[in-house]
């Protein structure tokens, strides 16, 4: 039988973190609708995503000392104030790109605060209370929770509030954000600090400590030399980002172009759905009897034929049921990649080749929102996706031949010592 205390912790922690996610997922089908309205172009809405990632980037680390040292709930609070505010900056801005900067700055800072403070502090406290407790069904269940509440204010928010006013769901989103506050105040009284703080060493300190970024640069580059068939998956991974990374960003754009009505949020629907089917699925995937780069290949292939379809159909529904189709397998693929990619490396520097990867992905990211921007603006957004889209499947396919082949021959060699 569960404690008393362990539930009503577990139903707090259900509560913050649904408030936060409600206070994001309201907006995120109609966010980029809003900036377009307020004649943003299509280059200046990818700028405000790059600043995002890049901000996020190098936030993360630091983020996660803070939180060692002033407690999660604090943290979470930070997160929440940091966060609403540069919401508040987009809903009060009308083309100023001084107030766009500021927000994806600000916005980004947030969302690296939040970055396991919810979670850390519900598996301290519980593990206070009773250290053997079975946290996988609080995650498992939470996940749950948080992906029906994101499915639900999302509709809501595309569908119902963007009908009225586009800038409305910013406006509620930040509203929610800050009505965590008060929550996470009353958990923060009785919550142990962390021990950094406790030792008197001071913040700035510790992230000097703890923050190398150069020379875990420099370990995974170390380490992928001695491990090519690493080395030659995550090159062959990396131009995928150039197929998924239009799509992902501007499909509510792409969709919602030339209608007066706003109806992304049925889009929005499938997109939530199929994205948890995908992710689903993949663990089957991985199951079959065949070559992981062989199934990997097939991933690709039938993912880029989903984005150049979307693109050529005349009809709106066919291009959504596409593009829905795109969304499961880019699921599939990302889950089945990063298992690959796990599997194939064979050292104790596991973090650092895999934070490594997360890096030069970014760094990726980051180049194909540039040229996204510049196509979409110069031509149209369909043809940036296919643009990126064939050259992102060449360079992948390259890859994956590479791999296939240098395996091929490998099994062929190992074959023949037997044989001698």
């Amino acid at each position: 039988m569960m404690n008393g205390s362990i539930r009503k912790l577990i139903l707090k922690y259900n509560l913050i973190t649904s408030l936060y996610t409600s206070g994001i997922g309201i907006w995120s089908g109609t966010i980029y609708l809003y900036m377009e309205q307020i004649h943003y172009s299509y280059g200046q809405i990818n700028l405000f995503l790059s600043i995002f990632w890049i901000v996020t980037f190098f936030a993360e680390l630091p983020s996660g000392i803070l939180a060692d040292s002033i407690g999660r709930m604090n943290t979470l609070i930070l997160s929440c104030l940091v966060r609403s505010t540069g919401l508040l900056f987009l809903f009060f801005d009308w083309g100023n790109l001084t107030f766009l900067i500021l927000s994806a700055i600000l916005t980004a800072l947030g969302d690296s605060l939040y970055s396991g403070t919810a979670s850390s502090w519900v598996v301290d406290t519980i593990q206070d209370i009773e250290p053997n407790f079975d946290l996988g069904r609080v995650f498992s269940r939470n996940t749950a929770i948080c992906s029906f509440v994101s499915l639900i204010t999302g509709f809501f928010g595309a569908q119902v509030l963007a009908n009225i006013n586009l800038s409305y769901p910013i406006l509620i989103g930040a509203l929610l954000l800050l009505a965590v506050i008060p929550f996470a105040v009353r958990e923060s009284k009785g919550e142990k600090r962390g021990i950094h703080l406790s030792d008197n060493i001071r913040f700035s300190d510790n992230l000097k400590e703890r923050f190398h970024p150069f020379n875990d640069m420099l370990t995974g580059i170390k380490q992928l030399g001695k491990n090519k068939n690493l080395l030659a998956y995550m090159l062959a991974f990396l131009p995928i980002t150039l197929i998924v990374t239009g799509p992902f960003n501007q499909w509510q754009l792409y969709f919602q172009n030339g209608v007066k009505t706003i109806t992304v949020g049925n889009v929005l629907l499938g997109v939530n759905i199929l994205g948890i089917v995908g992710a689903y699925l993949a663990k089957y995937l991985l199951q079959w009897k065949i070559k992981k780069v062989y199934m990997l290949m097939g991933l690709t292939t039938l993912n880029s034929i989903c984005i150049i379809l979307c693109v050529v159909f005349g009809n709106k529904l066919m291009a959504i049921l596409v593009f829905w189709m795109h969304i499961l397998l880019s699921s599939s693929d990302e889950v089945s990649r990063y298992t690959v990619l796990h599997q194939k490396i064979r050292s104790d520097d596991r973090t650092t080749l895999v934070s490594l990867y997360n890096t030069l992905e970014a760094a990726v990211t980051v180049v194909a929102l540039g040229i996204n921007g510049i196509l979409s603006d110069k031509y149209s957004i369909g043809f940036a996706w296919v643009a990126l889209t064939v050259v992102g499947f060449l360079l992948a396919m390259v890859g994956y031949t590479i791999i296939a082949s240098t395996s091929e021959r490998t099994r062929k060699s190992e074959v023949q010592k037997e044989v001698n």
